[in-house]
C-alpha cells in the first residue's frame, strides 16, 4: 500500500492540475468546434482552426531562454483564458483569435506543465507515467461534456463560455505552489541540436495525437446534429481511453518492449482509418471511431514514453518534442483543411493511415541508430 501511495504522490500536484485543466476545457472549450459549426462556419475552416493552434505555439518554443515553468504556467492559463473570451464575445476574428490563445497556451502550458509531470520518472516507468498522464484528464472529461450540452441547451453558449472563463481561475492561482516553481536556461538551437534523434518521431506523434482529439471530432460534425450528440462522442472517447491503456503500458514497462507492442496497435488503427471515410451515418461511423479509440489509447503512453526513453527529459527535450510535433500538427492539419475545401474529404484519412502504418519502423530505425552511435561512443572512450 505504501509503494501504491508514493508512486501516486510523486504527480499529485500534477494530476490536480491535468484534471483541472482538462475538465474546464473539456466542459467548454471541447465545444469550440461545434460553437463555430453553429456560426456558419465551413468544416474546412474549423480545421484550420486546428492548424492555426500549433503553428501559434512554436514562436513560444523557439524564443524564450529562460524557462520559468511557475510563470508559463500562469501565462498559460491565461491564454486559455482568452481563448475562451474569443468565443463569449464572438466576432468575424473569433475563430482566428480563439486558435492564436490556444496555440500559445499549448507552447507555454504544457511544455512546463510535462516537464514538472514527468520530472521524477525513469525508464522503467515512463509508460505507466504516461498512461497516468492521459487517465487523469479522462477521468473528468466523461462527465464534463454533457455538462456542458446541458448548460448549451438551458442557457445557451454564452454562459458556457463565461463559466469557463471564471472557473480557469481556479488552475491560475493553484499554479502558485512552489511544486511548479523550475527554471532553466537552455536556447532552442542548444535543444535542437541536443534532442535531434527526437525529431521525427515527435512529428509523427504529435499528429497522430491530434487525430483523435481534433480531426475525429470535426469530421463528425458532418453527422452530429445537437451539443448532446457532440458531448456524447466526448464522453465516450474519455471513456474509452480510461478504461484500456493503464494494463499494457505497465507491461511496456515490465518487458522493457515499446515498439514490439506498436505494430500490430498501430496496423489495426491504419485499418480502420481508412475505413472511416466511406462510413455515411453517426450509427455506422461512432463504433469505428470507438473501435480506434481503444487501440489509440492502448498505444498513446508508449508512444509518448518512447521519446523519454531516448533522451534526458528537461525543459530542453520537451521544448524540442512540443516544436517538431507542432510542426507535424500544422503541417498535416493545414493540408487537410485544404483537401477537405477541395472537396477530397477522403485524402486526409489515407494521409493519417499512410503516417501510423509506418511510424512504428520510423521509431525502430531511430532507435537502432542511436544504439549504433552509443556503441560508438563507448568504444571511442575505451
Amino acid at each position: 500500500m505504501n509503494n501504491v501511495a508514493n508512486y501516486f504522490g510523486r504527480f499529485k500536484k500534477g494530476a490536480i492540475l491535468n484534471i483541472t485543466v482538462n475538465a474546464i476545457q473539456a466542459f467548454g472549450l471541447g465545444f469550440a468546434s461545434y460553437y463555430f459549426q453553429t456560426k456558419g462556419l465551413a468544416l474546412y475552416k474549423i480545421m484550420l482552426v486546428w492548424a492555426i493552434n500549433p503553428l501559434a505555439s512554436l514562436p513560444i518554443v523557439l524564443l524564450a531562454t529562460r524557462w520559468s515553468t511557475r510563470t508559463f504556467l500562469k501565462l498559460g492559463v491565461l491564454c486559455y483564458i482568452g481563448a475562451s473570451l474569443s468565443l463569449l464575445f464572438y466576432n468575424e476574428y473569433s475563430w482566428l483569435l480563439f486558435g492564436i490563445f490556444m496555440g500559445l497556451g499549448l507552447g507555454l502550458f504544457w511544455v512546463s506543465f510535462n516537464y514538472v509531470f514527468f520530472s521524477t520518472s525513469s525508464n522503467n516507468q515512463h509508460a505507466k507515467d504516461s498512461s497516468m498522464y492521459f487517465i487523469f484528464p479522462a477521468l473528468v472529461s466523461i462527465v464534463m461534456p454533457p455538462l456542458g450540452a446541458l448548460v448549451i441547451d438551458n442557457f445557451g453558449f454564452k454562459m458556457l463560455f463565461m463559466f469557463t472563463t471564471v472557473a480557469f481561475l481556479i488552475p491560475l492561482f493553484y499554479v502558485r505552489s512552489d511544486y511548479f516553481n523550475h527554471d532553466q536556461t537552455i536556447t532552442f538551437s542548444q535543444a535542437n541540436k541536443e534532442f535531434s534523434n527526437i525529431r521525427l518521431i515527435a512529428f509523427f506523434d504529435g499528429v497522430l495525437q491530434f487525430f483523435q482529439w481534433h480531426f475525429l471530432t470535426i469530421y463528425a460534425l458532418i453527422f452530429l446534429k445537437t451539443e448532446y450528440e457532440v458531448g456524447g462522442l466526448l464522453s465516450l472517447i474519455a471513456l474509452l481511453s480510461l478504461l484500456v491503456s493503464f494494463a499494457l503500458s505497465y507491461a511496456s514497462d515490465h518487458y522493457g518492449k515499446r515498439v514490439e507492442f506498436l505494430y500490430p496497435l498501430l496496423t489495426l488503427m491504419a485499418i480502420l482509418i481508412l475505413i472511416m471515410p466511406s462510413l455515411n451515418s453517426v450509427v455506422a461511423l461512432v463504433p469505428f471511431i470507438g473501435a480506434y479509440v481503444i487501440l489509440d489509447n492502448l498505444s498513446m503512453p508508449i508512444r509518448f514514453s518512447i521519446r523519454m526513453d531516448m533522451a534526458k527529459s528537461n525543459i530542453g527535450f520537451w521544448r524540442a518534442s512540443e516544436f517538431y510535433g507542432n510542426i507535424g500538427r500544422t503541417v498535416v492539419l493545414g493540408m487537410s483543411a485544404l483537401l477537405l475545401y477541395l472537396g477530397y474529404s477522403w485524402l486526409p484519412f489515407v494521409i493519417f493511415a499512410v503516417m501510423t502504418i509506418i511510424f512504428p519502423f520510423i521509431i525502430r530505425q531511430k532507435n537502432i541508430s542511436l544504439r549504433k552511435r552509443s556503441g560508438e561512443s563507448q568504444a571511442g572512450s575505451l
